[in-house]
């Protein structure tokens, strides 16, 4: 696990431990039933703060694999408004409130991080990197951010690198009468074939899960054609501060037409790395191995600086550009 990661994870098992020790160990914390109304606004904000962090521990304790959201904090402490809960949560940890400008996620955060039960690593990031967008659901989920840009990350780009970017806009109309847009869903979504199974099950997905704490969507159908069953998989890359990660700190441009190859030195190896990735294929030649690059047309710029960076000359067809690393003629696919 990633050092920062191992960091965090250690900080937060030794606040928890502190917590319930100073609650009076975790049969008293789980044997009492707690329920919160409005009327605890007027409670000493010790007193308070008491009730809410029992509250979360035995929320966790019964719903174990459930995120920690305000709407499903708040039913189960039996009040009918999440509002009423985000304002006892501000009366109970005034002084570790920041302004709403700095406000990240949900308020439920500050009484996840004073319980010891924040698990994620994203606002311990954003001096880092200023640009990323972060959504409540990255925090109640418990989505991390990579505290650095190593070789890992760099392939990873050169993944999405290859990725349609969507974007899922939706409308409504205000009390004014005005129509407004906004953004529902943006995500990467990634194609894959049978034989890249081996490569999702033991690098695409293990990725995601170490430096993000993401599982990404993985989603398997079969079709035929010509008589022949084909596989086809998609991945999707979804969550709002994972995919602000790449399009905005790495920088990685909406328009494929536009992407070009990131980063210098060695980082840009492994950005190369997760291209052929993606898109090469092994062949054999005159007895040889070789990998052969078929890269879209929409791709034709970033193309063009794989022919310059590789040394092999670009191939243009109908549908696609290739590259061949390696050997030639006589060949056939392995």
């Amino acid at each position: 696990m990633i050092v920062e990661y191992q960091m965090k994870e250690r900080e937060m098992l030794e606040k928890a431990l502190s917590r319930l020790r100073e609650l009076g160990g975790t049969e008293a914390v789980l044997g009492e039933r707690i329920a919160l109304s409005w009327r605890d606004r007027n409670l000493p904000p010790e007193e308070l703060e008491r009730k809410l962090i029992l509250g979360i521990y035995q929320y966790i304790t019964s719903n174990p694999n459930s995120d920690l959201t305000t709407n499903g904090l708040s039913r189960f402490f039996g009040i009918g408004d999440p509002r009423c809960l985000a304002g006892l949560i501000r009366i109970a940890f005034s002084d570790h409130i920041p302004p709403p400008p700095k406000m990240l996620g949900s308020i439920i955060n500050i009484l996840r991080r004073e319980a010891g039960a924040d698990n994620s690593y994203v606002e311990e990031v954003t001096h880092k990197y200023p640009g990323l967008k972060i959504g409540h659901r990255d925090i109640t989920g418990d989505i991390r951010i990579p505290p650095r840009i190593d070789g890992e990350v760099a392939r990873s780009a050169g993944w999405l690198t290859t990725a349609p970017y969507v974007e899922v806009h939706r409308r409504y109309v205000t009390r004014n009468g005005l129509e407004r847009v906004y953004i529902g869903r943006q995500y990467y979504e990634l194609s894959f074939k049978r034989r890249d199974l081996p490569f999702l099950e033991l690098e695409f997905i293990p990725f995601f899960e170490e430096y993000f704490n993401y599982p990404p969507p993985v989603e398997t159908c079969t079709y035929e054609k010509y008589g022949t069953k084909i596989w086809g998989i998609s991945g999707y890359i979804a969550h709002r501060s994972v995919v602000s990660f790449y399009r905005d700190v790495l920088g990685i441009e909406e328009r494929r037409e536009e992407r070009t190859i990131l980063f210098d030195g060695e980082l840009r190896r492994y950005f190369i790395a997760g291209l052929i990735d993606m898109w090469g294929s092994i062949y054999s030649g005159r007895g040889k191995p070789f990998i052969k690059l078929y890269a879209p047309l929409k791709f034709k710029r970033i193309a063009e600086e794989l022919e310059e960076e590789l040394g092999h000359n670009l191939m243009i067809y109908p549908q696609y550009f290739t590259i061949n690393l390696g050997g030639g003629g006589g060949w056939s696919r392995s």
